[in-house]
């Protein structure tokens, strides 16, 4: 199971049921399994974050559904890579996306097209999220360009991508901010914020049958800095924009003419600290299904902030600090959701409860191995705490043992040269230092 922090994307059926989820290094299944062709972002970017936790790049990933067959996802992927230029040494370098096909792998789903170049050009390292077109069947994507005030903007159709456009409007994107910024649309589709932590608020108007941003305007408190992350997300009624940051949060009133009046400041951080280290700020924002705001803490903890009332205004909107308390350490983390209903059904459920499914020591790990099908080197990952790859064997599909590599030096993380396999099907059989036995099945 990949650490998740930042990254995080994840969708689930119409009753709720988990059905894949991604923290940007490769797409899980419902039982928290690496789908057999799941790896994502392959290159540089990928060997240097994966081994650790999650693709680097914050609420980098989405997972769009293909109305007419609800078994066909797109996954839209932020890709990064080191660079050399005169702002930084890494960058968002592309967007790629891939389709899962849950009637795949039993009907637990597997990658049936990846990390297929949609954007080739330099973007915001966060920033991604998207909106239902006006036909309520493809879907707009909107990547920030880089250092810029450029919007690459794609349609998704249910056959894929449309050529992207480009659109210049408003302030440039301070450098130092990147990764920093979040974006998201309003629950009705009509209006499109970016909060930035050194200009504030970007606050745009959206049309859902062309996709052109326009009337932009930028909201400031007072309260921005380049040092930190910030957060932005809309009321239900999508009148009202919530803006956070580490330590101040503040509502804005689209529909009030006066400035003085629309900006309403809302707490300032109470000094909360989880096990006397990590102070729970303010951070990244998500609307939730049941019509609250949550909004992380942007370090590791085990509370979550939330807004109870969102369509009322000023105080009345009923913020409460560390008002979740969760069952497990959360680092810095929230799903990158988009209003999945518009079109269809309310944006969300104020009846709904929220309760906790799960407990973290039941997850069952598996082993990640790829490329697959294999040519010459066969990657073997296996990340579960304390504990390693003892050895690796390869079988033949009647079970005759072909080649057996045992590990002094342990790791979570082999490599086996196989270009002298002939072409076929073959077992690879992984027993690790519990003595556990994992069996995979590769093509060659």
């Amino acid at each position: 199971m990949p650490i998740i922090r930042q990254n995080n994307a994840s969708i689930c059926d119409e009753n709720g049921n988990l059905l894949m989820y991604t923290a940007g290094c490769w797409i899980s299944d419902r039982l928290y399994r690496p789908m057999p062709n799941g790896i994502i972002n392959e290159g540089a970017g990928h060997d240097f974050n994966c081994k650790y936790g999650d693709y680097l790049l914050p609420n980098g990933t989405l997972v769009l559904p293909i109305n007419e067959d609800k078994s066909q996802y797109h996954i839209l992927h932020k890709f990064w890579d080191f660079v050399q230029d005169s702002l930084t040494i890494i960058a968002s370098t592309k967007l790629l996306f891939s389709k899962v096909d849950m009637n795949l792998n039993n009907g637990y789903g597997d990658l049936s097209i990846k990390n297929q170049i949609l954007i080739d050009q330099y973007q915001s390292s966060s920033d991604l999220t998207a909106t239902r077109h006006s036909n309520n069947l493809d879907w707009w994507v909107i990547s920030p360009g880089r250092a810029n005030n450029k919007y690459f903007i794609v349609q998704m159709t249910a056959l894929g991508p449309l050529p992207y456009k480009e659109q210049s409007i408003g302030l440039d994107f301070y450098f130092l901010d990147d990764g920093g910024s979040q974006s998201c649309f309003s629950p009705d589709g009509k209006q499109y914020a970016r909060m930035t932590p050194s200009n504030g608020l970007f606050l745009m108007d959206f049309d859902r049958s062309s996709g052109t941003l326009s009337n932009f305007r930028n909201i400031i408190t007072g309260s921005e800095t380049n040092d930190h992350t910030v957060g932005v997300a809309f009321s239900p009624d999508s009148r009202f924009v919530y803006l956070s940051y580490r330590w101040d949060i503040y509502q804005y009133d689209t529909q009030d003419p006066d400035p003085q009046s629309a900006l309403v400041h809302l707490d300032t951080w109470d000094g909360y600290v989880e096990d006397g280290i990590w102070a729970a700020g303010f951070d990244a924002a998500m609307l939730g299904p049941d019509c609250k705001i949550y909004i992380r803490t942007g370090t590791s903890n085990k509370v979550m902030h939330v807004i109870h009332d969102p369509n009322q205004k000023g105080l009345d909107c009923h913020f409460q600090q560390h008002g979740i308390q969760l069952p497990a350490w959360n680092h810095a983390s929230i799903p990158n959701f988009v209003n999945y209903r518009l079109g269809y059904e309310p944006v969300c459920d104020s009846n709904l409860v929220m309760s906790f499914i799960g407990d973290p020591k039941e997850f069952i790990y598996d082993a990640l191995i790829y490329p697959n099908p294999v040519k010459k080197e066969l990657h073997i990952d296996y990340y579960e705490p304390n504990n390693t790859i003892k050895s690796i064997s390869i079988l033949n599909s009647t079970g005759q043992l072909i080649k057996i590599n045992t590990f002094i030096q342990t790791s979570q993380q082999q490599t086996l040269q196989l270009d002298d396999l002939q072409s076929g099907i073959y077992f690879v059989k992984i027993i690790l230092e519990n003595k556990r036995i994992i069996l995979k099945r590769i093509v060659k």
